[in-house]
């Protein structure tokens, strides 16, 4: 085989060399010669050698056998220099003296001489660093196609097609198809493969339409590496013959010690039809399997990616500073054959969740800082305008526009309450918008970046107030006109001083309405609200008004009375009557549950004292059984009724355990004094109390509380214990029910504002969204007939009530919340906490 010329770097790596190719798109092969030649090489020098390069049948390259080696550039030791210049400035000459140059050669001997300057040092880019931004500034996978979506906005398409095949398992394959006006050669070059390009701020909108360009920081298209290890780059420039076809191998070319400017993509031409146009990207090797519930959640990302409700003509005017929209005929979504129209109709954000609104309300921010929130309500019959004494001055102006739900069948037609509920989990929340499209996170389910689910959590605010409430969108202008800057990673605005001021903007508009509604509809807004009036008034006070007006035994002529005076007041003494029997049979009800309580009480409290009672004769039996064994002679026999005595002594431990439990329980409550108690006492005190326990039914206890000198107001040791195992014995027949390995239970505890806040959470079934709301009434209950085990026993449902009542009564509440990841159920009780 005839000797050759190659140019590569010499990389000394697992006890041998290698070779990494220069023009082999930066392949790395083994390095084949005698030990004298390969004695004189230096690690990470570029090499010119003569030999042969060996190839597989398939004409992939497998090994380099060298011949002779003679040094190019990036030389370890400044000495070499000089030879090291000549040598590289002789190999750019005789390169130039042929026919046909290899640039590349001529460009990397050229480097060779730039990285030898003794007077300048250079950065340089490792290969990997496209690796690090697709995977490190892409999280998640519904960002990363929203990123590429925003591309296809961006370049004038009214249509991208996303089509999965073999989704279901990792290595499957995504083509993204848009009829935008695609890229030319010079756009590829100087856009496409130019890492983080200001092209889309020198050119803020496109060139049809005049769209406000979505993409800012020119790393989205990195978003197909986080999505697939392949990817073939297919585009069409609109007017042109020619279109262009280029191929991606991210993981086996952009790799950890590799120069990026040594990895090289092949660029191939194509003729097409002139009035052909727009951009494909097949992503092959999916890193990531795509379950159903996957591409709901891309869904769910699109259907909510452009805002939902107009921006004002005020706003387009600022975002398109002015200029003449095109005709823009719009812009949709199709994934594999389902198109975002009909995408949108199976959501029914529009037609069915979005009618139940009880109010519309708007606010925006001016250029000079003023704001003010505008209310209406047709079912209320209020519009109204309420404005800020305070002035933004770092916002610019925004605009919110959301609406307000109650979910009550009094404010709802056509839809149940939990029907309606159930959308506003799934769809509630504020989201932001820029330049036509939405930034991540804010509004996302597990997002409270208005602090409004904290807030009506811990009853801070009383009126129907949370997240659930409320669908909307606050648009804030483009960056260069802000001082609004999104994160790298594309999900989130950095939280400085303008993005701080946004947040109290939208709170205090999205409360002031609230507050507003309910105050038109009687209802108490704040826990510490003084001299409220009820809605439902006295007859008695009626009828005083009644004969005020008309006097009294005497029955107003008919004219005299259009039905708001004895109808009125019969409808009004129907009101109160069924008021009072709904709140007598609560009562009753009430009562029962505590009578249940007290004899419940008395029997534990005996057994309690029994238990103890009993407890040093059957130690000194057991100890005696244990003395008796001891004289069994026969091995075998022995072994066994040891092993059994063992488990005896193990179950009596555990009797005595629960007994003394119950006894301290019960001698605490003959002090009727209230204490501050250390929240972090009590949890860890209850976990070492039942670690046998947990141990045996293989829970994972995690406590969390912080900070650690957290206390609650004053309170009942006994009451706060009672909750902690109410939560205990629920997540025992929650996780058995789930069937879970391991099972977990988190116990966190947190000062938030005014109040100790403790959360439990464990990974069982978790509580289904049609029963959140009713878990806290008395004798409601899912565990009829669970296993009784000692401890967690079967339901009652008293536990829930108890607790909800235990922190009501110390200014608190007790709520379910969303679970942190890893977890299934999560309830909050909060207290007063010390002060």
């Amino acid at each position: 085989m005839a000797s050759q010329e190659i140019i590569g770097t010499a990389v000394y790596a697992g006890g041998r060399w290698y070779i990494r190719l220069l023009d082999g798109g930066g392949t790395l092969v083994p390095l084949e010669a005698n030990d004298a030649l390969l004695a004189d090489l230096d690690n990470d020098q570029l090499y010119q050698v003569a030999g042969t390069l060996v190839r597989r049948g398939d004409n992939q390259i497998i090994s380099c056998h060298a011949d002779s080696v003679r040094p190019l550039g990036n030389a370890s030791s400044s000495a070499k220099a000089p030879d090291q210049h000549a040598a590289l400035r002789k190999v750019i000459a005789d390169e130039l003296k042929k026919p046909e140059p290899d640039w590349r050669i001529i460009e990397a001997a050229g480097r060779g001489m730039v990285d030898q300057d003794p007077d300048s040092v250079r950065f340089s880019v490792d290969a990997a660093h496209i690796q690090r931004l697709g995977e490190q500034l892409v999280g998640k996978q519904e960002t990363a196609l929203s990123e590429l979506i925003k591309n296809a906005y961006d370049a004038d398409a009214t249509s991208v097609t996303l089509t999965f095949a073999d989704h279901a398992r990792k290595g499957g394959s995504l083509t993204l198809t848009d009829d935008g006006t695609g890229m030319t050669e010079e756009t590829i070059r100087s856009s496409w493969m130019r890492i983080s390009t200001n092209a889309k701020e020198a050119e803020p909108t496109s060139p049809v339409y005049r769209r406000v360009r979505a993409g800012r920081k020119g790393i989205g298209r990195f978003s197909v590496q986080r999505l697939g290890k392949q990817l073939t780059f297919v585009t069409k420039p609109a007017g042109s013959t020619i279109g262009y076809r280029v191929v991606f191998d991210w993981d086996t070319n952009f790799t950890s010690g590799r120069a990026l400017h040594d990895v090289f993509n092949s660029i191939e031409r194509f003729e097409k039809q002139p009035q052909e146009h727009g951009t494909e990207l097949h992503i092959s090797e999916l890193r990531d399997a795509w379950s159903m519930a996957d591409i709901e959640r891309v869904w769910r990302a699109v259907v909510l990616l452009q805002p939902p409700f107009p921006v004002s003509h005020k706003q387009l005017s600022a975002l398109h500073k002015e200029v003449e929209v095109s005709g823009d005929p719009g812009f949709k979504v199709t994934i594999n054959g389902v198109s975002q129209a009909r995408q949108t109709e199976l959501f029914s954000i529009e037609k069915s969740f979005l009618s139940q609104s009880l109010a519309t309300v708007t606010a925006s921010v001016d250029e000079n800082g003023h704001a003010f929130v505008k209310l209406k309500s047709v079912k209320l019959d209020l519009d109204e305008t309420i404005r800020s004494d305070r002035i933004y001055l770092l916002t610019g102006p925004v605009e919110l526009d959301a609406r307000y739900f109650i979910y009550d069948n009094q404010n709802l037609s056509g839809m149940s309450a939990g029907t309606a509920a159930k959308m506003g989990r799934e769809f509630g929340g504020v989201r932001i918008y820029r330049n036509g499209f939405r930034v991540q996170p804010y509004g996302e389910p597990t997002d409270d970046w208005l602090g409004l689910a904290a807030d009506t959590a811990r009853r801070a605010l009383l009126v129907p107030g949370s997240n659930i409430n409320f669908f909307g969108q606050v648009t804030i202008p483009p960056s260069e006109e802000t001082l609004f800057e999104e994160t790298s990673s594309r999900e989130g605005l950095l939280e400085n001083e303008a993005f701080i001021e946004l947040r109290t903007f939208a709170r205090w508009a999205l409360e002031a309405a609230a507050l507003r509604i309910a105050s038109t509809r009687k209802r108490k807004t704040r826990a510490g609200e003084r001299n409220f009036t009820s809605l439902v008034r006295k007859p008695s006070e009626l009828f005083k008004e009644y004969f005020d007006r008309h006097g009294a035994g005497e029955a107003p002529p008919p004219q005299d009375d259009p039905g708001d005076g004895l109808s009125s007041l019969q409808q009004a003494v129907i009101d109160f009557e069924k008021m009072v029997e709904e709140e007598r049979a609560a009562s009753i009800e009430y009562n029962e549950m505590l009578r249940i309580l007290a004899s419940l009480g008395l029997s534990i409290s005996v057994f309690g004292h029994e238990v103890k009672g009993s407890q040093g004769a059957m130690l000194a039996n057991i100890m005696m059984l244990g003395e008796l064994l001891s004289e069994v002679e026969e091995p075998s026999l022995k072994e066994a009724l040891q092993d059994q005595h063992g488990e005896l002594e193990k179950a009596a431990s555990r009797v005595f355990d629960i007994g003394g439990y119950i006894a301290g329980l019960m001698s605490k409550t003959e002090s009727r004094e209230l204490q501050e108690l250390s929240v972090k006492g009590i949890v860890d005190r209850f976990v070492d109390q039942f670690s046998d326990y947990m141990k045996k039914q293989g829970v994972d206890f995690q406590i969390d509380v912080h900070p650690t000198s957290l206390r609650t107001g004053p309170m009942h040791a006994t009451e706060f214990e009672s909750v902690l195992l109410n939560f205990l014995t629920n997540s025992i027949k929650a996780m058995k029910a789930a069937n879970v390995h391991p099972r977990k239970v988190r116990i966190s505890g947190r000062l938030i504002e005014k109040h100790a806040v403790i959360a439990f959470e464990d990974n069982g079934i978790g509580i289904p969204d049609d029963i959140r709301d009713r878990v806290f009434d008395p004798f409601f209950t899912t565990t009829v007939g669970a296993d009784d085990d000692g401890v967690a026993g079967p339901g009652t449902g008293l536990g829930l009530k108890i607790v909800s009542d235990i922190a009501e009564s110390y200014g608190g509440n007790a709520v379910v919340s969303n679970p942190t990841n890893g977890y299934n159920c999560r309830i909050e009780f909060s207290v007063r906490a010390a002060k």
